[in-house]
């Protein structure tokens, strides 16, 4: 049985919740409100004990900011990195921001449709709408499994089936040797180190001659949690041809300046493509940007022959279907000549013409 206690002038509740531990907390400075409160805390334990509510009522009605902390708290302890309970928190702050949500009985279904609606009208693509979706799903699913929510409410709200054309495109090895040998210098050797590492334009524009071994069998960059997406430290391996040109880049720049003055921009790219003769925009509305060059990448190694973990490690992405189905543009893959080596189904005798005719 619970019981109320008086202090200081207010009053408390004083019971054993439905896994025995002892509540004890001053509630109220009015009795009657006091004993209401009790009553329904006493409601509570009883049902969760018959089995009737799997989730404490109270915890519904506490702030969601602190049940985004304990979240995140449990993230930490899983071995999330940095990077990844930032985008978490991003995701979770901003959906209870632009709901209203101040703690997790706001949350509804129709809350939850009504901010992905909001992401679908700011031009999202349905994969960046579905990661969200996905990041909400596990909070709330947790909530379930803690004993702070009853239900999921994200469980009933489907995922976008948008499928979208892709917006980018590779260009060819043949593209980009016409862009490297029209472009200024300080531009090409940039354009040259995008397309053979892969490296996005921020993680470049933070690369200091320090991160790079340029010297011995295996060069490669060091690249320190910092600059990466990640948030963890990685390394890309360099081919003999990047290596040698960076080599002849570096002049006297010492450890810690930067390898590169300055990343193009989007104007200057533009111009270095129309001299090199190369369209912008293809025949399916594809465009060519400075990111096209990571696609790039992630192309020749598969027309290559790379196997595709070896080129998800090489792109440094966490999911295999980015690798193939995103970053490779199947357009310039030698599909015709990977069907032409397979074996043939026909018959001797239909492959060869029949056999010649035994003599009388």
């Amino acid at each position: 049985m619970g019981k109320l206690y008086k202090r200081d002038g207010r009053w408390g509740i004083d019971f054993r919740d439905a896994r025995g531990q002892r509540v004890r907390k001053v509630v109220a400075a009015d009795k009657s409100v006091a004993q209401t409160i009790l009553a329904d805390a006493m409601k509570a334990v009883e049902k969760m004990k018959a089995g009737v509510l799997m989730a404490d009522p109270r915890e519904g009605r506490k702030p969601i900011d602190g049940q985004i902390d304990a979240y995140l708290a449990e993230l930490k302890r899983l071995g999330r990195d940095d990077m990844y309970r930032y985008t978490i928190r991003k995701h979770l702050e901003g959906a209870a921001e632009s709901q209203g949500w101040s703690r997790l009985t706001d949350c509804t279904p129709q809350s939850i449709s009504a901010r992905l609606k909001q992401l679908a009208d700011a031009n999202l693509a349905a994969k960046t709408q579905n990661a969200h979706r996905a990041d909400l799903n596990a909070f709330f699913a947790w909530c379930v499994r803690t004993g702070r929510l009853e239900a999921n409410p994200c469980a009933a709200v489907p995922k976008s089936a948008v499928k979208a054309d892709k917006k980018r495109r590779a260009l060819s090895p043949s593209e980009i040797r016409d862009l490297l040998e029209t472009a200024p210098p300080e531009r090409a050797i940039c354009y040259r180190f995008l397309a053979l590492t892969g490296l996005r334009r921020s993680e470049a524009a933070q690369i200091q001659w320090a991160h790079l071994h340029l010297d011995g069998v295996n060069a490669h960059i060091e690249l320190p949690p910092t600059i990466t997406k990640s948030g963890h430290a990685e390394a890309v391996p360099l081919v003999p041809e990047l290596a040698a040109a960076l080599r002849d880049h570096r002049d006297d720049a010492s450890d810690r300046d930067p390898v590169f003055a300055e990343i193009p921009s989007m104007p200057e790219f533009r111009d270095d493509l129309a001299d090199a003769g190369i369209e912008e925009v293809d025949a399916r509305g594809r465009k060519v940007v400075l990111h096209s060059l990571r696609h790039s990448l992630a192309t020749m190694l598969a027309a290559s022959g790379v196997p595709m973990p070896v080129a998800q490690r090489i792109m440094r992405h966490r999911d295999i279907k980015l690798t193939a189905e995103v970053y490779q543009d199947e357009a310039m893959l030698p599909l015709h000549a990977a069907m032409q080596a397979l074996p043939s189904l026909s018959s001797p005798a239909v492959a060869h013409g029949p056999k010649a005719a035994s003599g009388a």
